[in-house]
């Protein structure tokens, strides 16, 4: 493989003598196959070498290495003065990857015993997962919230969990919900809440605590949710049209948050199997509502698709449609679907908002799907909604038919008194 890398006969035979050249072909092939270009291997596998040889000058075999080795060896490396590492650990963490996968070098795990703090998370972890059956996203973010509840009660001490108060529980949900706005003042008071729970179920509080975990007042209809005009969903569109590989890929992934407002992590998990070309169908899988669906697929999303799977997705052997533009190619996460959609807006010359991110072309489609006629019914079928009084919120939206049903306005008429 180094053959088809390195031109110079030398060159080769020099790596190949190295203490790590018995591997080299196989890493350039590894590298390769992956999608990396020639000139990146090279550098990553002239950093296997380097390395291999410090390695031997330090008498450390491949037995020894872990993070400590690793640590060392860069530390010795003089930094550039804008502080990025010299190509001399270019690629390193590639290499030790390979290196692992291969069973070159033993995965090692330095993980000690749990504090009792992260020993209640965990378990905690599980609760959510075994017994609610939240997804991991949710459970991230409960767990965050968990953290901070235990701490503010307890510090890092080991929790008494008998002497825990209302008042201290109160207190801690008031504190985190003067921090939020909107909808997310509640999420303080349904983590601890759901966290007691667990302590109920495992015997360690009494029923009935977590009653003092008060939501804080909050009106459902109160205004209208976030939304997006027709013309500055073209403009967005807009911004993605020179036909470049990511531009193509962001294209799709905008068309179809703003046409059938899908979640994010909806947009990620759609593999080239769930469209059906045929019948002009996507499937789309389980994930909030725990429910599949299938929705029709608009012509301009399919030919956004199309174009982007043709003309800018790299070969891979992940099924998932969105991949990373450069190597790996690994499948995106939901997190890059806001930072795509954050992205969008600065290019469009858009003022990012409060909760600018792929929800506000939720509630877009779902304005656009009320105001051309469509019933709650139909609108929950697309968005997946569980429930029409999720779909309520956006009876608000529905402009056209709120103005033919409102009052006139009396204006300046004096008002007549009835006695």
């Amino acid at each position: 493989m180094l053959e088809h890398i390195f031109a110079r006969t030398h060159v080769i035979a020099r790596l190949r003598c190295g203490p790590l050249g018995s591997y080299l072909d196989d890493f350039a092939t590894s590298l390769r196959q992956h999608g990396y270009a020639p000139s990146s291997i090279q550098s990553y596998v002239r950093t296997g070498e380097t390395f291999g040889r410090w390695l031997h000058r330090h008498a450390y075999a491949l037995s020894d290495l872990d993070d400590a080795v690793v640590h060392r060896y860069i530390s010795g490396l003089t930094r550039y003065r804008s502080g990025h590492l010299p190509k001399a650990a270019e690629g390193l963490n590639h290499l030790l990857r390979f290196l692992q996968h291969y069973g070159v070098v033993r995965q090692r795990h330095t993980v000690g015993p749990l504090v009792p703090l992260d020993q209640w998370l965990a378990e905690y972890d599980m609760y959510l997962e075994r017994v609610v059956g939240l997804a991991i996203g949710t459970r991230q973010g409960a767990r965050a919230l968990a953290r901070r509840f235990i701490t503010s009660c307890f510090g890092l001490a080991a929790p008494d969990w008998p002497s825990l108060t209302a008042p201290m529980i109160t207190a801690f949900v008031c504190q985190e919900a003067a921090k939020r706005q909107g909808g997310g003042r509640k999420r303080p008071a349904v983590v601890v809440r759901s966290f007691l729970r667990f302590l109920v179920f495992r015997g360690e509080i009494r029923s009935g605590l977590e009653a003092a975990a008060l939501t804080p007042p909050q009106w459902t209809h109160a205004a209208l949710p976030a939304r997006l005009t027709s013309q500055e969903v073209e403009q967005l569109l807009a911004t993605y049209e020179d036909g470049t590989a990511s531009n193509l890929r962001n294209r799709a992934m905008l068309l179809l948050l703003a046409r059938l407002g899908l979640r994010a992590h909806e947009v990620v998990s759609l593999c080239l199997d769930d469209i059906d070309w045929a019948d002009g169908r996507l499937g789309i899988r389980p994930g909030k509502t725990h429910r599949a669906r299938s929705l029709p697929l608009p012509q301009d999303v399919g030919c956004a698709v199309v174009a982007y799977v043709q003309h800018g997705r790299p070969q891979s052997p992940h099924r998932q449609v969105f991949l990373q533009c450069r190597p790996p190619f690994q499948p995106l996460t939901h997190r890059a679907v806001w930072w795509m959609v954050r992205h969008a807006f600065q290019r469009a010359g858009l003022a990012i908002r409060p909760r600018t991110g792929s929800h506000l072309f939720r509630h877009t489609a779902a304005s656009h799907m009320l105001n051309h006629g469509a019933s709650f019914k139909e609108v929950a079928d697309v968005l997946g909604h569980r429930s029409l009084q999720t779909t309520g919120i956006y009876a608000k939206l529905e402009l056209d038919a709120l103005a033919a049903v409102a009052l006139p306005w009396l204006g300046g008429a004096p008002c007549t008194r009835i006695s």
